[in-house]
């Protein structure tokens, strides 16, 4: 199927005090119509500043696009005007951010908030404005919506804060979804019902979904497809399904290994050492000074190469 967004070689610098911060390195995938695909690695391996350049979120300065390509139909994202940015954000690619206490405005109304992209992507009036407002938080399972739409965002729960955040991201009816860990702060059953209802919409409307997470559990529900991140380089991607069941890179194995045992007294396997200063980050593999299989060839550099169908992973041992 032919991708609807296509990342390719993205690398994304920051310039501090301290020196360069290379967060992203060389990143490539594919999206298709539909599809959901899941990233995962530990928090600052670069999965939230890759997403947030998609919509060309990267403060800039410290931030930059060094190299790559983001593209979106005829349209490269990483040097795109700042016009034909607004054009497509909030209406073709809408965001799910990881804290809607921060995300929503406090001091206006959540109806305000809600009808301000339709009015703006959509061109309606304030009255249809508000009717598709109505809808979309009925869609997401908030009762008596046009009584909510008078309430300030502090008068919603946690759950009930990201459902409005899904509904003010699915009112456009965009074509794709990025949704920054929007499970993470949220008890386990309010989770399950974020994520059904995601499924729900995704099935409805045919959106295009990239899922940031660190949590697997999240990714072997939900996701089609994962990539693994770790020190701002893509380390493996594949079907979910052939990533966790023959996990081909070290910090993919290390990464399931350290999920809670079900089993009594089965003891937390934690990953030795920490990832990298990427100011100063190492020629070779980033993995190796953490990875229990690391041998002299692994300070070499290494590049994702297929390793079966759809399945590829940047570790020479894996290789030959």
């Amino acid at each position: 199927m032919p991708s609807l967004l296509q990342v390719s070689d993205l690398s994304i610098r920051f310039h501090t005090r301290r020196g360069v911060v290379h967060a992203v390195e060389r990143v490539s995938f594919g999206l298709a119509p539909g599809e959901t695909l899941g990233l995962v690695g530990e928090s600052g391996c670069g999965k939230s500043v890759t997403c947030l350049s998609l919509l060309g979120l990267i403060p800039q300065p410290p931030g930059r696009i060094a190299q790559g390509e983001i593209r979106f139909g005829d349209l490269d994202l990483a040097h795109a005007t700042p016009a034909a940015l607004r054009s497509v954000r909030g209406r073709r690619i809408a965001m799910i951010f990881q804290d809607p206490m921060t995300s929503l405005n406090p001091y206006l109304r959540v109806g305000d908030q809600l009808t301000e992209p339709l009015r703006l992507h959509l061109g309606m009036d304030r009255k249809a404005a508000q009717v598709r407002a109505i809808e979309a938080l009925t869609e997401v399972g908030i009762a008596d919506a046009a009584r909510r739409l008078r309430d300030y965002p502090h008068q919603f729960s946690g759950g009930m804060r990201q459902r409005v955040m899904i509904a003010m991201a699915l009112a456009t009816r965009p074509e794709i979804l990025v949704a920054d860990e929007p499970t993470t702060a949220l008890d386990v059953t309010v989770q399950a019902q974020i994520l059904d209802l995601m499924r729900r919409l995704q099935r409805e409307y045919g959106t295009a979904v990239l899922f940031i997470t660190h949590d697997l559990g999240v990714v072997a529900e939900f996701c089609e497809r994962v990539a693994v991140m770790y020190a701002g380089r893509i380390v493996e991607t594949g079907p979910t399904a052939e990533v966790f069941a023959r996990p081909r890179h070290p910090y993919t194995v290390a990464l399931r290994e350290a999920l809670p045992g079900l089993e009594p007294g089965a003891r937390l396997r934690s990953i030795p050492g920490e990832p990298p200063k990427l100011i100063e980050p190492p020629t070779g593999c980033s993995f190796a000074p953490r990875c229990p299989r690391a041998q002299p060839q692994c300070q070499q550099p290494c590049e994702l190469r297929t390793v079966s169908e759809g399945h590829a992973t940047a570790c020479l041992r894996e290789q030959g």
